[in-house]
């Protein structure tokens, strides 16, 4: 079944009557059309759990931008762009039902002309949004968002739960998933309750690491709260000293073999604080996991 939802006009009141009824999460993919984040989606589809005891419903997103020409041009090319994206995103949906368990699998194809942020914004403001789901292109995730790029501007203005997953990588089930902690979560519960959630629903170990330069810090308070709030998830603590914070993340997930990073991150910076340009040269070169960030 294909529903396009026309959402360029009338959107909010759309939005309001429709979303509000579902009583269930939502995952967001997001797509441009290209192999990459047709990848991505495919990859993340096959592994969500099937049975679960949460509804889960799947969206998927195609945000077109206006074209900066004249008035009389800007409504003709808009509806051009509006046509190709709904018939584009039918397609999409074709090629996920053609692979082997996503036959039966509905999503809603969403269409709309602006900014992602904002798009995305007005969605979650009628539903919840568990996780949104989206491909890079870049081998190496950390190196884009050092450097600078429009994932670094999308990753930092998400209000979501964040998957970017690196077209380089086969990404699979995460049988392990690695926390990188500054040890601020004890005092900010809420953002680990939804990476909880997120760990439980793929059935993951979760590995809570935190690398300090010098001496390591008391945990004790931190570890009660981090076991009060995982609620029963299986869920180790690690602490290495590395005068290289981000060489020591590293090296944990490598010896690890961990499939997936997290990272719990304030607006104000991703990596900024945590990595220094002192370390991004080894980020350059060894980060290209799979990256979920969960933000405050």
């Amino acid at each position: 079944m294909i529903i396009i939802l026309d959402i360029s006009k009338y959107l909010y009141t759309f939005i309001a009557h429709d979303f509000k009824t579902v009583s269930m999460k939502t995952i967001l993919l997001l797509t441009n059309f290209s192999e990459t984040s047709r990848k991505a989606i495919i990859s993340y589809l096959k592994i969500h759990p099937k049975d679960t005891k949460e509804k889960y419903k799947f969206l998927l997103l195609n945000v077109y931008s206006r074209l900066k020409t004249g008035q009389s041009q800007l409504v003709r090319f808009e509806d051009v762009l509006e046509q190709y994206s709904k018939q584009d995103l039918k397609k999409e949906y074709q090629t996920i039902l053609e692979n082997p368990g996503l036959d039966k699998l509905d999503i809603e194809l969403v269409s709309k002309n602006g900014d992602l942020v904002d798009m995305i914004e007005l969605i979650n403001r009628e539903q919840s949004v568990e996780l949104v789901v989206m491909g890079t292109k870049g081998s190496n995730i950390l190196k884009e968002l050092l450097l600078g790029s429009d994932t670094d501007r999308f990753v930092r203005m998400s209000q979501n739960p964040l998957l970017v997953i690196p077209e380089s990588v086969e990404f699979k089930k995460p049988e392990k998933i690695v926390l990188a902690t500054n040890l601020e979560e004890s005092e900010n519960t809420e953002e680990f309750r939804k990476l909880v959630g997120i760990v439980r629903l793929l059935d993951s170990k979760l590995l809570v690491l935190h690398v300090y330069k010098d001496k390591q810090p008391p945990v004790a308070y931190f570890e009660e709260r981090m076991k009060t709030e995982s609620n029963g998830l299986p869920i180790s603590f690690h602490y290495i000293q590395n005068n290289n914070i981000a060489a020591g993340i590293s090296e944990f997930v490598l010896q690890n073999n961990a499939d997936l990073l997290a990272m719990i991150d304030k607006k104000v910076s991703l990596l900024t604080k945590l990595f220094r340009q002192s370390v991004m040269d080894i980020l350059a070169s060894s980060a290209s996991q799979p990256l979920l960030i969960i933000h405050k």
